[in-house]
């Protein structure tokens, strides 16, 4: 459903004061992240008219998957400035040196960082832009990390809870943020671009028993990546105008899907619980030494914490958003380009997105695009093949 509303001028000025980008916004568009798993509206938005978004809640797999993650992005008819959320991930570090072999024989890289800056610079940056310039790194605005300063005070506290309860040593929780500030080409375009983005660490120190020396474990993840960019020159002033700030204000998140996703995450985490109780109480009818229920109690307590950190975090967290393949779904959308999928296979293809029909051939070597409804090239082209009409994805 559209509806219309003012949401502010934007006029973007360089230095020398002359307007390298100036357009008044005076109506705009309701926009939502649709939950494919859930079928339902996860968020909505409102962006001016003329601008292109794309957004979904991405789940896969790995082991530097953290999670159901909110992802969108959204370009103006420049097709340089805009915003984009994208998906946090997760990593590992061990000093055990049969957790770092498990892990890497899984292909699970044993990563040390534990800073928003560093993991901006080793991973974010050039994951997204491989060529691109850091010009600087910084921290988040005094605002942002007084807030974090109040979260890490409340988990901590939660964390030595915990430890009592369990009669253990508290963890040593990270959590930390930065922004970076980048230039690169796109299209010919030089590019200006802010990534912002806060991770959360927890490590746990395990006594030496048995044959196995003492232990740190850590876990970490970063809270997505929030992206701001604009042509070389202009990203502060674009930053400072009301048609950013505005759109910004407008970004509602529907509390039924929080309710779901935050009910479906409690449920995996007591059934996690569930089969870490069994393990344990099968472990101990073994007979095995008492020593190997502090390693028990040890997940069941890391387990615990992490979900308790995340429960309290999940406000910040859901109050950004992404999109796991925006970079993708904007290209195409830019080039006019679409996915669609084989509903006989399920294979993925990309192709024109000028046409309303697209036929693929059994042998999947020949495409033919049409805008005719009524056309249908089975028995009239190559008869020796049957053609499937494939199904776009958006």
């Amino acid at each position: 459903m559209k509806h219309s509303t003012r949401i502010g001028s934007l006029v973007l000025c360089a230095a020398v004061g002359m307007p390298l980008l100036a357009a008044t916004y005076e109506r705009a568009r309701t926009v939502e992240v649709i939950d494919p798993q859930y079928q339902m509206n996860a968020l909505s938005m409102e962006i001016p008219d003329g601008w292109k978004f794309a957004g979904t809640v991405a789940r896969s797999s790995g082991c530097h998957y953290s999670g159901p993650s909110l992802k969108y992005t959204a370009q103006g008819p420049d097709g340089v400035t805009g915003f984009a959320f994208m998906p946090g991930m997760a990593w590992h570090y061990t000093t055990n040196i049969s957790k770092q072999q498990l892990w890497l024989a899984m292909k699970c890289p044993v990563v040390e960082i534990q800073t928003a800056a560093d993991f901006l610079i080793a991973i974010a940056v050039p994951m997204m832009h491989p060529n691109a310039k850091i010009l600087s790194v910084g921290p988040l605005l005094p605002a942002g990390t007084a807030a974090l300063a109040q979260q890490l005070a409340s988990a901590r506290q939660q964390n030595a809870a915990m430890a009592a309860r369990y009669g253990q040593p508290p963890q040593k929780l990270v959590l930390d943020g930065a922004r970076i500030w980048i230039e690169y080409t796109s299209n010919g375009h030089v590019v200006d671009e802010m990534i912002t983005s806060v991770i959360d660490c927890t490590e746990a120190h395990f006594g030496a028993m048995f044959k196995q020396p003492a232990f740190s474990d850590r876990n970490c993840t970063s809270r997505s990546e929030f992206i701001t960019r604009a042509p070389k020159g202009q990203l502060d002033a674009y930053m400072k105008s009301p048609g950013y700030t505005n759109i910004q204000s407008t970004l509602h998140m529907n509390p039924a899907w929080q309710q779901k996703l935050q009910a479906d995450q409690q449920a995996e985490f007591n059934a996690a619980q569930a089969a870490s109780d069994k393990a344990f109480q099968d472990m101990m009818r073994t007979g095995k030494l008492a020593g190997e229920k502090r390693i028990m109690d040890g997940a069941a307590f890391q387990a615990q914490q992490k979900a308790g950190t995340d429960a309290a975090m999940a406000r910040d967290r859901e109050t950004q958003a992404g999109i796991d393949n925006a970079a993708h779904q904007t290209a195409l959308y830019s080039a006019d380009r679409g996915d669609f999928v084989n509903p006989a296979t399920g294979q993925k293809i990309e192709a024109s997105s000028a046409y309303n029909h697209q036929w693929i051939s059994t042998d999947g070597n020949s495409l033919i695009q049409t805008n005719d409804h009524s056309y249908d090239p089975n028995g009239r082209v190559q008869i020796d093949q049957s053609w499937t009409e494939l199904v776009p994805t958006h």
